[in-house]
């Protein structure tokens, strides 16, 4: 194991905005792929149908948040379409859902200040790795690689690709060992109290909050070792933290 310690980023809000990404990924998969369904077969919507999958697909995203088992979008989709009483057509849907990320990708801009930050630490030799709640991983890696950033990042974990939502340690840990570092030699950031800062501290890593507006939630006790309000020149303290602000 590389002792020398690790630093992982969250994904949305933090590295990277996509509203349009975010919408499908937490409430609109279903209901946007029926849509594109019906025009590649140039049939009829039914509204009452996209609204009633939009409320299951919902109803899921929250079950799996609470219990933190994760599904892929296209496994997400099928069981909602079942749900429905829907046949889901498994080649569909994977030609569906691309197509429709693929479409939200010229929408992603990076967070101010969080090229530079990756670029700076990774400059230092320190392994860099990405952990996100996120249904479907291949989004996070066109837009990293369209950020030109994606070759230094070690490893890229989602949600989709390990199993587990961000409540769950087992998401973190999977991450630590791709990056061959122990949990406490990791430096995670993200801009969720809940999410990133209690998820990591529950997984033993140290945290690092990028307060964007939110306010810390009353009912997660965690504690961050740095707040930062801004990813501008924030390399340095992040370093900081594993004993390695100095190191050129």
């Amino acid at each position: 194991m590389n002792q020398r310690g690790a630093v992982t980023f969250d994904f949305h809000n933090t590295l990277a905005n996509c509203d349009t990404w975010f919408q499908l990924e937490v409430r609109t998969l279903v209901s946007t792929y029926l849509r594109w369904d019906a025009l590649r077969r140039a049939t009829a919507v039914d509204e009452a149908e996209l609204i009633a999958a939009d409320a299951r697909y919902r109803v899921l995203r929250t079950a799996i948040m609470d219990h933190g088992h994760e599904e892929t979008a296209e496994r997400c989709v099928a069981l909602v379409l079942t749900d429905l009483g829907l046949s889901p057509d498994g080649d569909s849907i994977t030609a569906g859902i691309a197509e429709l990320m693929r479409g939200a990708l010229d929408e992603a801009t990076p967070v101010p200040g969080a090229l530079e930050t990756v670029r700076a630490i990774a400059a230092r030799g320190v392994p860099l790795g990405i952990v996100s709640s996120a249904v479907y991983h291949p989004f996070l890696e066109w837009t990293l690689a369209r950020f030109g950033i994606r070759d230094v990042f070690t490893d890229v974990t989602t949600s989709a690709s390990a199993g587990y939502y961000k409540g769950r340690p087992e998401l973190f840990w999977h991450a630590s060992r791709q990056l061959g570092v122990e949990p406490d030699r990791v430096v995670h950031v993200g801009d969720s109290f809940k999410w990133d800062v209690g998820g990591a501290r529950r997984a033993g890593m140290h945290a690092v909050w990028y307060r964007t507006g939110a306010s810390r939630p009353e009912d997660e006790p965690a504690t961050p070792d740095l707040t930062v309000d801004t990813l501008e020149g924030a390399a340095l303290p992040i370093l900081q933290i594993l004993g390695d602000g100095d190191h050129r």
